[in-house]
């Protein structure tokens, strides 16, 4: 039965397949078209006929062009590159150092000009191989110019690399390189670059779209998640170490797990760099700063103090009322004369019913601690005895902050300061520090009990 669809079917039917027979002619032609070999460069053809015309056969004159070719070809490559390396680098030196200029010298030194400049010989020696080498062996000229396009792409890559190496060194010349690093994502880019001219390149040697590498690179996804799992943790490390602010270059930190304690060096994308206190250098995991616990001291060297705490047993039984004789003694000697009167203030204030020589050091060693210069006294600094008595005595307890938070020897005299002069008073108020019993103690009573028998 005849009706209107059946008669629009029959015509889409039949564009169809004169569709096809055109597709299929033009295939045929194009495949044909292929096999045909390119023309020899006009300068090439007249030296081939030339050689024709002086009665050398086709073979051999083919043989001699190409060799002719492939000599003036690596000439000129050649004067392109002494041209570079011989005049134009000397005269970009030359211009960097006389205009003394920061961006300039620091590509200069990370070879951007050279390697930029490189790729000047590299593009002559493409242009010559798709001009002066048509009509030659196909397959030679084709291996020859994925040769040179694999050089091209790697040499990009350094001139990259130079790039973000220069952008690296002009941050770290600027105040704010002290705050927060940026290594880390330099080398992440440069890992990206890395792999893109990877793809490239194999894409190149493949003769294949590098978008279908890239689709056949995801099913091999988990692959690459355990080849590149360091660098996965580091990258994410990083970022939260930068967000945070938890660590920068310069900082003293502390981390007991991998033996660590000294200055950071250097953060990148895999580790941390530390210069231990004995020169000795550890490198920590940078995601192992995120996953385990370390100390930070930046914010003792930015707060004007550093602290330190000095304990002291005492004997409970040279514990005793404080009386004239004492009071005397205090202010005569020469170590507590000068603080005497001001801590006898101070420790009627505080003990106003049993004044005890106990309160006396506890108050002459806080005066000293106040009028000592080398201390911080806008940071909480103290003396104190613990409440408890334990089997060791009491404990008698110095807690302050030194000016200094730099220099370590300036630290440890300061505290030495401190322990020396708590031991010097404390026969002053009649008190003795508790000592467990020596060999040579144990001797001396062994000693008197036989002379006494």
């Amino acid at each position: 039965m005849w009706t209107p669809f059946s008669l629009i079917q029959g015509m889409i039917a039949a564009d169809t397949a004169h569709l096809a027979v055109a597709d299929s002619t033009l295939a045929t032609r194009f495949q044909t078209a292929s096999h045909i070999p390119a023309a020899k460069f006009w300068v090439v053809e007249d030296l081939w006929q030339w050689l024709g015309s002086h009665g050398i056969g086709p073979g051999w004159s083919n043989g001699l062009t190409f060799l002719a070719v492939c000599a003036g070809l690596a000439l000129a490559v050649w004067l392109v590159d002494f041209i570079i390396s011989r005049f134009v680098i000397r005269f970009i030196r030359y211009r960097v150092q006389r205009n003394k200029n920061r961006i300039g010298d620091i590509l200069y030194k990370r070879k951007f000009f050279d390697r930029a400049l490189y790729l000047a010989p590299l593009g002559v020696l493409l242009i010559g191989l798709e001009t002066f080498f048509r009509g030659f062996t196909p397959e030679l000229n084709t291996a020859a110019r994925i040769v040179t396009e694999c050089a091209i792409i790697f040499t990009l890559l350094l001139v990259c690399f130079s790039i973000l190496d220069a952008l690296n060194d002009a941050y770290q010349r600027s105040p704010e390189a002290q705050k927060r690093s940026i290594k880390g994502y330099i080398q992440i880019c440069k890992v990206f670059l890395a792999f893109v001219a990877a793809i490239l390149i194999v894409a190149d040697i493949m003769q294949k779209n590098p978008t279908s590498l890239l689709v056949g690179l995801g099913a091999a996804a988990a692959v690459l998640s355990l080849v590149f799992r360091d660098t996965l943790l580091g990258f994410v490390a990083s970022i939260q170490l930068s967000a945070q602010d938890m660590v920068r270059p310069g900082d003293w930190i502390e981390m007991p797990s991998k033996r660590a304690n000294g200055m950071v060096l250097d953060i990148n994308l895999n580790s941390v760099k530390v210069q231990n206190w004995d020169n000795t250098v550890t490198m920590i995991p940078i995601y192992s700063m995120v996953s385990e616990a370390f100390i930070n001291w930046r914010c003792m060297e930015t707060s004007g103090g550093r602290r330190f705490i000095c304990r002291f047993p005492l004997d409970v039984r040279s514990v005793a009322p404080a009386d004239d004789a004492l009071l005397d003694r205090i202010g005569t000697d020469p170590a507590t004369a000068s603080e005497s009167k001001a801590a006898i203030e101070l420790a009627r204030s505080s003990s106003p019913q049993h004044l005890t020589n106990l309160a006396l050091l506890r108050a002459h060693i806080e005066v000293w601690l106040f009028r000592n210069p080398q201390l911080n006294h806008k940071m909480l600094t103290f003396a104190r005895y613990q409440p408890e008595m334990t089997d060791r005595g009491i404990g008698f307890e110095v807690y302050a902050f030194t000016n200094n938070t730099e220099d370590e020897y300036v630290f440890d005299a300061v505290r030495r300061s401190v322990i020396e002069y708590v031991i010097a008073c404390v026969p002053i108020f009649g008190l003795r520090l508790f000592q467990s019993p020596a060999g040579t103690d144990l001797a001396e009573a062994l000693d008197g009990e036989r002379q006494q028998a």
